[in-house]
């Protein structure tokens, strides 16, 4: 059983990929998969999220704005240490009420499955339903949020609620038998964090693509990136100062801005066209001659990064993009550490063609080598399965 307050289809935004690919590498390996939905407020499930999602999953439960919450004044749940802070309980309730979590009682009861994965620490709560004792208990990480604090001051970001201590993250991760890291440094925090909880790196993992060079278009600089408030500064950064120091160098050079940061950035520059979000971007990486990751600062892995990787693309990136990279290989596409050496970089690929398309193939074998589905998701099919056999031992119902 899996349950996230995200949407996975179509998946678009990075953590959107994330969930679809894991539930993909689930299927594949046999898994029965129950999918518990609860988008965050008023959003509703649309059909095309149910209809794209029912070929890789058994069944999708709903607990979206249509859902008529209960009224539930004695949520019947273990309470731990982190029901206990004020400020974990509030930021909790936002994602997972109680009384949601009664509902996932009555699901665990009702399916008795071997696994329970919450998606974000935030949805965690699910692990403490009185159902669940035997069951194997993981957290999908996706970001460390004490972290957030630096992320936040640096971009100047208001109202941003998601930041805790690292006492709190401690306290949530405890719930869980498993958690998953995104990166290795993330996992030697979280390994630091909770040292009696078993960690695993479970990265990012893409199919890799082999695009016809003869529909690369010259010139074509390309960015994808979903709506996030770190996303939509450093697009909106890289759209203020680098891009007209490549303009400047480059006049013939062209900038395509895929996916939803086109609803939050601004510019008037006639070069630069807000494509906005599209369900396939084939065309977009086969047609680019250079993707650039304007986001200078976060946790977790940078999946867009990972994309232009797959696609083979020339790429250029701040330090932040190779967070997890750069501890698993020599990286194949190049960091700018202040906005006039990005936009070398950029102009440069675009100006040197046999650069670009070395750069290129070294992309390709990186993402190959490192970040197929086996290497990704490996670890967490040994635990689950072995977890799942010693439970069918025990003779318990598995699912």
């Amino acid at each position: 059983m899996m349950v996230t307050h995200v949407l996975p289809y179509p998946p678009a935004a990075g953590n959107e990929i994330r969930i679809y690919r894991m539930l993909q590498w689930f299927r594949s390996k046999g898994y029965r998969i129950s999918l518990v939905l609860k988008p965050l407020g008023d959003e509703e499930v649309s059909n095309e999220c149910i209809t794209g999602l029912h070929p890789i999953v058994d069944e999708i439960y709903v607990f979206d704005s249509r859902f008529p919450a209960p009224r539930c004044d004695n949520a019947n749940f273990r309470k731990d240490i982190a029901e206990e802070k004020v400020n974990l309980a509030d930021m909790q309730n936002g994602f997972c009420p109680p009384w949601f979590v009664m509902e996932i009682n009555s699901l665990v009861r009702k399916i008795q499955p071997d696994v329970i994965i919450s998606q974000y620490i935030f949805m965690s709560r699910i692990l403490l339903s009185e159902f669940a004792l035997d069951t194997l208990k993981i957290i999908d990480t996706h970001d460390l949020f004490f972290k957030k604090q630096e992320t936040v001051e640096k971009y100047s970001i208001a109202n941003f609620g998601l930041i805790m201590s690292e006492d709190d993250e401690a306290s949530l991760f405890k719930r869980a038998d498993i958690l998953l890291a995104i990166q290795q440094l993330e996992r030697e925090d979280i390994k630091r964090l909770v040292p009696d909880r078993t960690v695993l790196l479970t990265g990012f993992d893409v199919d890799i693509f082999h695009p016809d060079p003869a529909k690369q278009k010259d010139g074509l600089v390309l960015i994808v990136a979903s709506s996030n408030e770190f996303n939509v500064r450093g697009t909106q950064d890289f759209l203020d100062y680098t891009w007209p120091l490549v303009q400047e160098r480059y006049p013939e050079a062209r900038l395509r801005l895929v996916g939803k940061v086109c609803e939050h950035v601004h510019t008037y520059d006639l070069s630069v066209e807000k494509v906005g979000f599209v369900h396939d971007l084939a065309e977009e990486y086969t047609q680019a001659s250079v993707v650039v990751n304007p986001c200078g600062v976060g946790t977790g892995l940078k999946i867009k990064t990972v994309e232009a990787l797959a696609w083979g693309r020339p790429h250029v990136g701040w330090p932040a993009s190779a967070d997890g990279l750069r501890e698993i290989a020599e990286l194949p596409y190049i960091v700018a550490q202040d906005i006039v050496e990005f936009a070398d970089a950029v102009v440069n690929l675009l100006q040197d063609k046999e650069r670009a398309r070395l750069l290129g193939i070294a992309a390709h074998e990186f993402a190959e080598r490192y970040l197929g589905a086996v290497a990704t998701y490996g670890s967490l099919s040994v635990e689950i399965e072995a977890h799942a056999n010693a439970r069918n031992n025990r003779g318990s119902y598995h699912e």
